[in-house]
């Protein structure tokens, strides 16, 4: 057994010991371009990130943020207030993780709970102590996907207008439309698996 605080962060939250992830790994070599995708479009916004708040950024907002765990390895976190945006019950979820695992909520971090679907975005954000008119960056990896194309838009809307301007990154899908048969049969495969997820 290694001793918990060398164990990887993201491990921690999960309650997953480092021999069991890696055989996971190695009996389903197939799952590792997800891996690869994930750590890619992480690394991509958090460079963008970098820069943004070295041109002066003090807030990040991750829209679904689930069990993201940038706000414990920041490091700005002198400079750059964190708020972590997702459902309700994936930020109860998230906490007894935390808990369990003895985390502590870094002082600079703010649980904003919005679903999408049926809340403001605007008004969550303004009643946990987001600034509007402070310099942001928005990362929404993940997400946009199982949006609609309303949501989506409103979304967009509300970052494009912030009066100081802001950052936004985010990763989005091909309409399935446009996929060929082998394609849409994965989309079909995966959609399955997210719904049966909840």
């Amino acid at each position: 057994m290694v001793a918990s605080f060398l164990i990887p962060l993201a491990m921690r939250i999960l309650g997953e010991e480092p021999d069991v992830v890696v055989a996971d790994a190695l009996e389903h070599p197939n799952r590792r371009w997800i891996s690869v995708f994930v750590a890619a479009r992480t690394r991509f916004s958090e460079d963008a990130l970098a820069q943004a708040v070295a041109d002066g950024v003090v807030q990040l907002v991750i829209l679904g943020a689930g069990l993201d765990t940038f706000a414990y390895r920041s490091p700005f976190k002198d400079c750059l207030h964190v708020f972590e945006v997702d459902r309700l019950a994936t930020q109860v979820r998230k906490r007894q993780l935390l808990t369990k695992d003895k985390i502590q909520v870094p002082t600079w971090l703010t649980f904003v709970p919005v679903d999408f679907e049926g809340e403001s975005l605007t008004d969550q954000l303004a009643l946990a102590g987001f600034d509007s008119k402070q310099r942001s960056f928005f990362s929404w990896l993940g997400v946009v996907p199982y949006l609609t194309e309303s949501e989506i838009w409103s979304i967009l809307g509300y970052i494009a207008g912030l009066p100081n301007g802001a950052h936004v990154v985010f990763d989005y899908a091909n309409p399935p439309a446009s996929y060929t048969l082998i394609q849409h049969l994965a989309y079909n495969r995966r959609a399955s698996k997210v719904d049966k997820l909840g």
